[in-house]
């Protein structure tokens, strides 16, 4: 395994190279559940954190109870690990769901440490930290996709846009689902409606 910084490099610089640095370890099982759970909470907290600073424009995380929201994130997160193992192997791919947790949880750190970044820059100069924000969001969407595509061993990038694709119309369908069945109940109508 590749010291950490030389493994940040490679993300940004050779993301298929990173992505095989990853899949090269054996991580135990516990060892990955447990990076998913810890990045689920650092998250929470940042994002919390950022909240703090600037109350004016507190998102989504203040009105959900911080347990609340990291245990979304963690099942979010391996829901979406298990469904992109799913569809990638439908479409040919040989990915582990071991494989795209430890991927997942090396993005999710990359992208705690990026949302630091940017939270801490948007007190110096808030239109750049937006800026990159959203450029830095373009990259990580990219360099996932390429993770997806060295994981699941595809040939073509376009495998690892359909699973990711497949994936994310599966978790939409099911969250509509979920909340569909709660909706009258939300809007305070009577259980028979």
């Amino acid at each position: 395994m590749v010291p950490f910084q030389t493994l940040v490099g490679l993300t940004f610089q050779a993301p298929t190279e990173a992505a095989r640095q990853i899949l090269s370890v054996n991580w135990p099982r516990e060892a990955l559940w447990l990076a998913l759970a810890l990045t689920a909470v650092v998250n929470t907290l940042v994002l919390r954190v950022a909240d703090a600073m600037s109350p004016a424009q507190a998102a989504l995380t203040s009105a959900i109870p911080a347990v609340a929201y990291a245990g979304a994130v963690f099942g979010l997160h391996a829901a979406t690990c298990a469904l992109m193992t799913w569809t990638g192997r439908w479409l040919g791919g040989k990915a582990r769901f071991s494989d795209l947790l430890a991927l997942t949880v090396w993005l999710n750190a990359l992208q705690i440490g990026l949302l630091v970044a940017v939270i801490l820059l948007h007190g110096i100069l808030p239109l750049a930290a937006s800026l990159i924000a959203l450029l830095t969001n373009f990259a990580m969407l990219a360099i996932f996709m390429l993770f997806i595509k060295e994981a699941h061993q595809f040939a073509s990038i376009w495998r690892a846009i359909g699973t990711v694709f497949m994936s994310a119309l599966i978790v939409l369908f099911l969250l509509t689902f979920l909340v569909g069945a709660q909706a009258p109940e939300i809007l305070g109508l009577p259980d028979h409606v």
